[in-house]
């Protein structure tokens, strides 16, 4: 048996393999349209690029396959446990980050159980991002934007602060609605 010829051969497969996922990610690129509409799609150890408008039967409408069948989230959305979530890149207010996920057709995040909470908190990291918490001064009680109770607690509360971020601590923190901060929009998929 001669091994050279073995790897040699293994090489050459590695090779094209490698050349033909670089072509088919950057062909539409050299003839100068964007590939924006192609996604590469898994599914069972195979890799292969298909239109995003024959997926979804040729709308405009700018969606991403998740992993979950027969569902989408918007493009720039990432898909988690069922829901899409929407992480700005902007800053500001508690009230325009609502009014802007109410836009978006969802609305803050609503950190309701352990996992999400974690999950967006390893995607905000060091950064503040608003969520769908409020202090209900009438009742005395945090409330999600959807009106269910908070059974949690909240650090800096005593401070007046009547908003919460998640993100820089693993902690809901309180903070002032008028300071400018990232947020976290949620909603379902289509």
């Amino acid at each position: 048996m001669n091994w050279n010829m073995i790897i040699s051969g293994l090489i050459i497969i590695v090779i094209k393999a490698v050349g033909m996922t670089l072509f088919l990610l950057y062909f539409p690129q050299v003839f100068g349209k964007s590939n924006d509409d192609f996604i590469l799609t898994e599914s069972y150890g195979t890799t292969s690029v298909q239109n995003v408008s024959q997926i979804f039967g040729g709308n405009n409408e700018s969606v991403m396959p998740t992993r979950s069948y027969g569902t989408a989230c918007p493009k720039d959305w990432d898909f988690h446990q069922g829901r899409c979530f929407f992480f700005s890149t902007s800053e500001s207010t508690w009230e325009n980050s609502k009014n802007d996920c109410i836009a978006k057709g969802s609305t803050l995040a609503i950190a309701n159980t352990p996992e999400k909470l974690k999950y967006l908190q390893d995607i905000a990291n060091a950064e503040k991002y608003f969520v769908g918490l409020t202090y209900q001064p009438g009742e005395r009680k945090w409330r999600w934007v959807n009106n269910s109770a908070f059974n949690g607690n909240v650090t800096n509360e005593n401070q007046n602060f009547h908003c919460v971020t998640i993100g820089l601590t693993k902690t809901f923190d309180a903070a002032s609605c008028d300071i400018s901060y990232r947020w976290i929009c949620e909603r379902t998929p289509k």
